[in-house]
């Protein structure tokens, strides 16, 4: 099983195991034109490719920077999941901010009710204060993991390309909640398809960065 063969290999620090995996399992069909998997713009800025869902589990490549206009976030980028996820960087930097979420008057807290056409973001009665722990920044072939139910938000190094491959495991009974304005009504967030041809050059990109961090891991250390 693919889900557990990623596990293995992040676990035990294989960064070109992993790599590798992500590669022929999913980034070659899609650069070749042999998958027919829509990549998918989400409402926070990055692309996400939906490589698997199986039962609880799912895994999902996550490209970040590949987008030319700035992001309008009609909440706070600060959410929590209902999965407990395992992110391994395959190229790039990518940072991950923790939030500390206590009762109060500064947010409301949204339920986001997620389908496959977008996110349902409904106001509920309850208000936190938060606040912001340092960014910690994940270098290619680190990994890191993060809890559900634990309010964060992603960030990377000036823009800059990156990606991750994300592992989750669902947990049904927990929310996914987004941080927002007090006065924020209840709306929706659209996920849009990328065409054939976009998710094809998307994925041809994120191969040719991926093979050439490789590459890079694997010159000898005092080699130009």
């Amino acid at each position: 099983m693919i889900y557990a063969m990623l596990e293995r290999a992040i676990r035990a620090g294989s960064s070109d195991g992993v790599a590798e995996l992500v590669r022929t399992t999913w980034l070659d069909p899609l650069a070749n034109g042999e998958s027919t998997l829509s990549a998918v713009r989400h409402p926070l800025g990055f692309t996400c490719l939906p490589v698997l869902r199986d039962g609880r589990r799912g895994v999902c490549v996550h490209l970040f920077g590949e987008r030319r206009t700035p992001v309008r976030l009609s909440v706070s980028p600060f959410h929590c999941h209902s999965w407990d996820l395992l992110s391994h960087v395959l190229y790039g930097y990518v940072g991950n901010q923790h939030l500390t979420v206590v009762p109060g008057s500064t947010y409301r807290v949204f339920d986001t009710r997620t389908t496959a056409a977008g996110d349902r973001l409904v106001p509920t009665a309850l208000t936190v204060d938060a606040t912001a722990g340092a960014p910690e920044h994940w270098a290619a072939g680190t990994a890191y993991e993060l809890a559900a139910g634990a309010f964060h938000a992603s960030t990377v190094v000036g823009g800059a390309p990156a990606a991750t491959v994300v592992l989750g495991l669902h947990h049904p009974e927990k929310p996914d909640l987004t941080l927002g304005a007090l006065d924020t009504p209840a709306h929706r967030l659209t996920r849009r398809l990328h065409s054939r041809a976009e998710t094809t050059s998307l994925a041809r990109a994120a191969r040719d960065r991926l093979a050439k961090g490789t590459a890079d891991r694997l010159v000898p250390a005092g080699r130009p």
